[in-house]
């Protein structure tokens, strides 16, 4: 009897001790399922390319014509505008002749026609060009509010009709329509001396600069170790911290988003993408770098393309642009 008592009673114990596990085990993942549903992969697929093989672009600005699936890119040394399709191969290029100035950003309008930042010896102007390239109309910066004075543009954003004009060295921002005029003004460096006034900023500059599909702005402060979104309401969220680790930043630059509200920041300390969810949190790093296709060396500017869920990023030593696939678990 006794025996019979101490068998039932270890055969109880175990019993509670393998709920026990199991109910663990179900809690465990269930914390683990809302990251893994979260998480993005990303696949190497190409780089930009023509006819005689990968464009070797060093730190070349992209813009993404999501009507079109087409790819805009501004070579920095050759100061031209080449377009590639959604497959990447170039299908198109215009400027060569000098007629456009200085090219320095371009981007696409919703209906092809194309904005094209320049500067010549009058100064900066935006040229609105056709699909070809031939110049339809231009205008200057002008009415500027006094605390936008000394803006030199050196940065070009079109997103939902409106015209983002970037000065990252003194880290401000002016908005226009589509014919020039102006709409409003960011001075960014002010608003983050008050979001965070133990950062002395000092020389610090916009390392990376880009708008979503809501009107949030996005940028980095490499000096810093931060990148941060700017609400069309005025709300300022900065995220990152320097480090090593996964996570963290090195040397940021580019910044862009997805239609997901996922965001990616490239690090060309760390060689690699950083991703964030829309709540800022840290879910992926991809790239490390090395030689083979799908490393990185020294990422900088991005794009992404959401109608096909791809990602374009730009790095040094004409390593060209390579392209990912971004994926969704």
């Amino acid at each position: 009897m006794e025996r019979k008592n101490r068998t039932n009673i270890h055969f109880y114990s175990r019993l509670k001790l393998q709920s026990g596990t199991f109910i663990c085990f179900i809690m465990v993942l269930g914390l683990m399922l809302p990251q893994a549903m979260a998480a993005v992969e990303s696949t190497y697929m190409y780089s930009l390319s023509n006819f005689s093989g990968q464009v070797p672009f060093s730190w070349a600005s992209i813009a993404v014509d999501e009507a079109r699936n087409e790819i805009y890119v501004v070579d920095p040394e050759e100061r031209n505008i080449r377009i590639f399709n959604n497959r990447g191969m170039e299908i198109y290029r215009f400027g060569d002749d000098g007629t456009l100035g200085n090219v320095i950003n371009a981007a696409a309008e919703k209906n092809g026609d194309i904005l094209v930042l320049t500067q010549k010896i009058s100064g900066y102007s935006v040229i609105l060009c056709d699909f070809r390239g031939e110049p339809l109309s231009e205008f200057n910066l002008k009415d500027l509010p006094a605390d936008l004075s000394g803006f030199t543009p050196e940065r070009l954003v079109y997103r939902s009709g409106m015209v983002y004009l970037v000065d990252p060295k003194n880290m401000q921002v002016a908005v226009t329509d589509d014919a020039g005029v102006f709409v409003r003004g960011y001075n960014i460096r002010p608003l983050i001396d008050v979001e965070a006034e133990k950062n002395k900023l000092g020389g610090a500059e916009f390392g990376g600069f880009n708008v979503d599909g809501q009107g949030n702005i996005l940028f980095t402060i490499p000096e810093i170790f931060l990148a941060f979104t700017l609400s069309p309401d005025g709300k300022l969220e900065s995220f990152g911290a320097a480090g090593s680790a996964p996570g963290k930043f090195s040397l940021i630059g580019g910044i862009v988003s997805d239609d997901r509200g996922y965001i990616y920041v490239a690090d060309r300390g760390k060689n690699v993408i950083i991703v964030f969810n829309r709540e800022l949190q840290f879910q992926a790093e991809f790239g490390y770098r090395g030689t083979r296709p799908e490393n990185l060396i020294g990422p900088e500017n991005l794009g992404f393309q959401s109608h096909e869920g791809m990602l374009y990023v730009s790095q040094l030593r004409n390593r060209g642009i390579s392209v990912f696939r971004i994926d969704y678990r």
